[in-house]
């Protein structure tokens, strides 16, 4: 692609823009700082991947990926509106535990690669896993979180009648597992079709065969699917400290 291309694609936003204008559509000033935001990502975004690709070491590589694990744990924390920002810790324990063990399987055996930490596949692949889990999980904990806190009396219940600890939070836990999934379930329905499949139609464009895309796109689904639930759960559990004292009682909504 060529740089007038690039500036001929660019100029198709006024399209949009034209039409919120002439129909004043009050969502325009947020339409044009949500623009300016992407653009300021993407620069920002790119020069740091830039670099990152050029030096294609070790550490480098997993210094990006600590980055990008403290990234997605902060938005994640953020977006589920927990008020004690110390959650960040369990949700970073279980992003890195997820994101490392799977990546790994996946670069080493399901790619082949000789080396899972080469920059060019490294990179991308845990990419999509980190930023692929913060939407879902942040919905999954708000939901467990908020069923502790308002619905403590079944916690209780269920531990009064006999329920050991774990016995009694396998339902909270269900339930968020149970709103982590549903997004997944809607996207793997519609894998073909939307805007969804990225990695299918971006693959088809760089002249890859259209079997090979399809499958490299349902992998990359699966994948993203397993470490969301697996860190969604690893951080379940490593929080624990922050929800029961050690006397397994409830310390939400004190």
């Amino acid at each position: 692609m060529t740089i007038f291309g690039t500036l001929l694609g660019l100029a198709l936003i006024v399209l949009p823009l034209y039409i919120l204008y002439a129909f004043q559509v009050k969502t325009l000033r947020k339409v044009l700082a949500g623009a300016g935001k992407m653009a300021a990502y993407l620069v920002l975004t790119g020069l740091c991947l830039y670099f990152v690709m050029e030096w294609n070491s070790l550490f480098v590589n997993l210094l990006w990926l600590l980055l990008m694990v403290f990234v997605t744990s902060g938005m994640t924390v953020r977006r589920s509106r927990l008020a004690d920002w110390h959650y960040i810790v369990p949700v970073s324990v279980g992003v890195i535990v997820s994101v490392s063990i799977i990546g790994l399987y996946f670069l080493f055996f399901v790619m082949g690669l000789q080396n899972p930490f080469d920059a060019r596949y490294f990179v991308p692949v845990l990419g999509m896993m980190t930023g692929g889990m913060i939407e879902t999980n942040a919905k999954a904990l708000s939901a467990y979180y908020t069923g502790l806190e308002y619905h403590n009396q079944l916690y209780y219940y269920l531990v009064g009648n006999g329920a050991t600890h774990d016995e009694a939070v396998k339902h909270f836990f269900r339930r968020a597992l149970e709103r982590a999934t549903l997004p997944w379930i809607h996207q793997m329905g519609y894998m073909v079709v939307g805007v969804s499949p990225v990695i299918l139609w971006v693959m088809v464009l760089t002249g890859i065969g259209v079997l090979e895309a399809l499958a490299y796109q349902m992998l990359i689904v699966i994948l993203m699917f397993a470490t969301s639930l697996s860190s969604l759960l690893i951080t379940l559990y490593a929080a624990r400290r922050y929800s029961f004292d050690e006397y397994d009682k409830l310390k939400l909504g004190k």
